[in-house]
């Protein structure tokens, strides 16, 4: 468990000296500062709520390729044998790479709620420090957990394409495109919709950006990662390296 908890932390810095993390958490939190001044000059119709969510929209492009780049990058600069038959198992050194992505979105959820309470704010809402930290509280939490399914996702997928970029793609293709074309075919084939609702990548927008935070939407994400990152490691395991 030490080792473990040692590679997580290595893993994690290494996620967060990133110039991609770096950058790309400027521009999220750019883009998010937009969107509140926006719900700042037009309250009528842009609610602060919909800062949360384009936020949350921005970030998960972020999230996405750090996760996808976290175990491809290995493949991509060649360091796999090197990473792999060290002293730290297979299965120690992927989940010390899931745990560090769930840990590394807790910074961009702390962003997300330090943004949403500055429109609060601003947009002269009624607000209570305990609540505003409360908010914080929930967003990081929030990112954590999207994080660590993302994580899983992308550890599973690069498993078996060996690079960064198609992962990514996969990524795209799976919580952005997938979504719209299952609601499309639950319109016309009956119980499909009911089964979209156990769907992790039907419910990325809903508990990210709209932030319907219940029981259901928490243990899917958290079961789903559970069993990504076992196939994971599985995959992981029996692969000739």
């Amino acid at each position: 468990m030490k080792k473990t908890i040692n590679i997580t932390l290595l893993e994690l810095a290494k996620l967060l000296k990133k110039r991609e993390f770096l950058l790309g958490l400027i521009m999220v939190f750019l883009m998010g500062g937009g969107m509140a001044y926006g719900a700042y000059v037009f309250p009528d119709s842009f609610g602060v709520h919909n800062v949360i969510a384009f936020f949350g929209n921005f970030s998960s492009i972020l999230i996405m390729f750090l996760a996808a780049k976290s175990l491809g990058e290995e493949f991509d600069l060649k360091t796999t044998i090197f990473v792999f038959t060290s002293r730290s198992s297979r299965i120690q050194i992927i989940a010390a790479k899931i745990v560090s992505i769930a840990l590394a979105n807790m910074l961009i959820g702390l962003c997300g709620g330090i943004l949403y309470d500055i429109a609060l704010i601003i947009c002269k809402q009624p607000w209570t420090v305990p609540g505003l930290f409360g908010i914080i509280g929930k967003e990081i939490l929030i990112y954590m957990i999207y994080g660590f399914a993302i994580g899983a996702t992308a550890i599973m997928i690069t498993c078996f394409l060996n690079t960064t970029i198609t992962p990514f793609i996969y990524l795209i293709v799976l919580f952005w495109v997938m979504p719209g074309i299952l609601q499309m075919l639950g319109q016309k084939i009956a119980g499909l919709k009911k089964v979209m609702d156990y769907v992790l990548f039907c419910l990325s927008d809903e508990f990210l950006m709209y932030q319907v935070w219940s029981i259901k939407n928490i243990a899917v994400f958290i079961v789903t990662g559970i069993a990504f990152s076992i196939a994971g490691m599985a995959i992981l395991q029996k692969k000739d390296l």
